[in-house]
């Protein structure tokens, strides 16, 4: 588990995705390449928090199903993290040697805009990278629903009634360091990553794409502006702006 942190307009989104092709392909990412994108398409996943998102969304909850005839009913279906947990498992248990299994990455963007406790529930246990595999399995909201069925987002997960996360699983978080939602992350969210601050240097080779007069330009404003933030009093460093702002000073 890795956050990625630092202030607005570093590209901190852009390097989850160059970090989770890196994990999952080996190599840098090329979405015109077809069989690169076939894998990516797979094993990756990208999800945005926000103050409504919620368990029901990222785990598991009851939706509402018509059947055609205008009758509605509820049942239990995945959300996009179980979903994602459940395609990882798959690949993890067809491969003999577990250390060659398929790695799947999955991406939380601005993790700190939503209520992590409401959202993750009893995975705050399982997302610990010391309990992945069945050894930090729980049992979720809804597994008296869960059943052996034809239908596949019915099914107990794996082989029993209990919720884990896959030991071919990564997960990449991002988050700026301004926003006020960034007081009320968890502790014991805290705790279960490792945190990356990604500074506006550290990725201002990205403005390189200008050409060399207007990047160096570019680079030398940001340089000069960002020092006189971290100067200002009830600003500083966490203020600063990174590349992403000059990106399209070209047009």
């Amino acid at each position: 588990n890795v956050i990625f942190t630092g202030a607005p307009g570093t590209g901190k989104t852009y390097w989850t995705k160059e970090l989770a092709a890196q994990i999952i392909l080996n190599d840098s990412y090329d979405e015109g390449n077809p069989a690169q994108k076939s894998i990516m398409d797979e094993q990756y996943d990208f999800v945005q928090f926000h103050p409504s998102y919620d368990y029901t969304d990222f785990v598991e909850g009851l939706r509402p199903v018509d059947d055609g005839n205008g009758n509605i009913s509820f049942r239990r279906e995945d959300g996009i993290f179980m979903a994602f947990c459940r395609k990882a498992l798959k690949a993890y248990n067809e491969v003999e040697d577990k250390q060659d299994a398929p790695k799947y990455v999955f991406v939380i963007d601005e993790i700190n805009r939503g209520e992590l406790s409401k959202i993750f529930g009893e995975l705050f246990f399982s997302i610990d990278p010391g309990y992945r595999g069945v050894k930090g399995k729980v049992k979720t909201q809804y597994h008296n629903l869960w059943k052996n069925s034809v239908d596949e987002t019915q099914k107990r997960f794996g082989d029993t009634d209990f919720f884990y996360i896959p030991e071919n699983v990564y997960i990449i978080g991002t988050m700026n360091d301004i926003d006020r939602s960034v007081e009320s992350m968890d502790f014991a969210m805290r705790r279960r990553f490792t945190w990356k601050e990604i500074k506006p240097e550290c990725t201002e080779d990205m403005l390189d794409n200008l050409g060399q007069s207007l990047a160096d330009s570019a680079k030398e404003t940001m340089h000069r502006l960002n020092n006189e933030i971290v100067a200002t009093d009830g600003l500083g460093a966490a203020y600063s702006v990174g590349p992403a702002y000059f990106m399209k000073i070209k047009d």
